[in-house]
């Protein structure tokens, strides 16, 4: 197997032929030992001082973004602060045979203890692209074998399968599709539906195969009785009433079989749901001003705006014609809860005017809600979410921004 000559730029550990060493500052306690010293220029060092090298690290990323480097420029530094990029610092060649390809798998193994599909596609990782799998191994499944990696889908068949669920919601006394997953020893749905294809889907599953309850399926008669009998406990029925929580059907239930809001609540006999009709412009631009008064008229979600607003989407569609119409003759701002796709440098430059903004890093939940990438496109740059907040947070909290 060919031996590559590594370059490290400030790394927090050594890695050479498979071998990794954690690095201690002398100024913090370290040794002044071979294994304790690190392969650096008289610039880095000097750069790097005595810091811990993933604070040092998220500094200079920072730096860089901020002096205007480009994507491309950034994803070549982070490959050679990665450990992997050659002696010559050329990229990975166009066609990559199968010992380079063993190589960098076996790195990453190594790193991690596994590898899934979805790590393919995740930019940090740099490793190939996913079709060399099937190019020298068939599909995943093999390669994983071939790394001693244990998989348990080799396992799997209408036997085992049905086990393995039954023992589960036995256990537990229930299960969820969320609770599919390889750390439960389960089958994963696709898995499941390959052998069953009698099925189709989880809910089918729950109440064919496991004989479980499963939430009701509504139609027009039972989503009335459910709504009278709400109304006849609270009193009265709003948007936010509707969940499988308070045994009710959902919005969308709603309004696919009653058009709308209004409607149900007519037809269940809610109290006010016959002012709707007779609702004007000026009673409605009256509540917007009350709704708001001096604060600044941005809301997060279309949902959540009218959980509180006293008249409901229908009522607003019926004046003027949609929500988006209603918000640009009120100057109400909406904040995306979704985006298509991010690219890397959008990603830094949301979450670099989130912190420079003073604001603390929100609940991962909240990411999309709030206008930000959500977890799962930030994911896709960086190792964990969170990483990001924490570079900017250093960085101007290092400038006093």
């Amino acid at each position: 197997m060919a031996i590559y000559a590594v370059r490290f730029v400030g790394k927090s550990f050594l890695r050479l032929m498979n071998v990794i060493l954690i690095i201690f500052p002398v100024a913090k306690g370290g040794k002044s030992t071979a294994d304790n010293c690190q392969i650096l220029c008289v610039n880095c060092n000097l750069k790097k001082s005595d810091k811990e090298m993933n604070d040092f690290l998220l500094e200079e990323k920072a730096k860089r973004f901020l002096t205007g480097e480009t994507p491309k420029e950034t994803e070549q530094t982070e490959k050679i602060n990665s450990g992997i990029v050659l002696e010559d610092a050329q990229e990975l060649p166009k066609v990559i045979t199968k010992e380079e390809f063993d190589r960098i798998i076996s790195n990453f193994i190594y790193r991690k203890g596994d590898i899934h599909k979805v790590d393919f596609g995740r930019e940090y990782n740099y490793l190939p692209s996913i079709h060399y799998v099937k190019k020298y191994y068939g599909d995943l499944r093999t390669l994983k074998k071939a790394f001693d990696i244990e998989d348990l889908s080799s396992d799997w068949n209408r036997e085992t399968i049905r086990v393995a669920l039954e023992k589960f919601a036995e256990k537990n006394g229930v299960i969820f599709q969320k609770d599919l997953t390889r750390e439960n020893k389960l089958p994963s749905l696709p898995c499941v539906l390959k052998y069953f294809p009698e099925y189709k889907n989880f809910t089918d599953i729950k109440k064919n195969m496991l004989g479980l309850t499963v939430r009701k399926k509504w139609d027009e008669e039972s989503a009335i009785k459910a709504g009278k009998d709400y109304v006849k406990r609270y009193g009265k029925l709003t948007e936010s009433s509707l969940s499988a929580e308070n045994n009710l059907p959902t919005a969308r239930i709603v309004y696919n079989y009653f058009g709308s809001l209004a409607a149900y609540q007519q037809a269940i006999g809610a109290p006010g749901s016959q002012k709707n009709k007779f609702i004007t412009e000026k009673e409605i631009e009256d509540a917007v001003k009350r709704f708001f008064g001096e604060r600044e008229r941005v809301v997060i979600t279309m949902k959540q705006f009218f959980e509180s607003f006293p008249y409901s989407p229908s009522t607003i569609h019926k004046r003027f014609g949609s929500f988006d119409l209603f918000c640009r003759k009120y100057d109400i701002t909406v904040r995306k809860s979704k985006k298509a796709k991010y690219s890397k440098q959008e990603v830094d430059d949301a979450i670099a005017k989130w912190v420079k903004a003073g604001k603390a890093i929100p609940p991962a939940k909240d990411l999309s809600k709030l206008g930000l990438p959500s977890v799962s496109v930030i994911l896709k740059y960086y190792e964990d979410w969170k990483e990001p907040f924490i570079l900017y947070q250093k960085l101007y909290d290092k400038l006093n921004v």
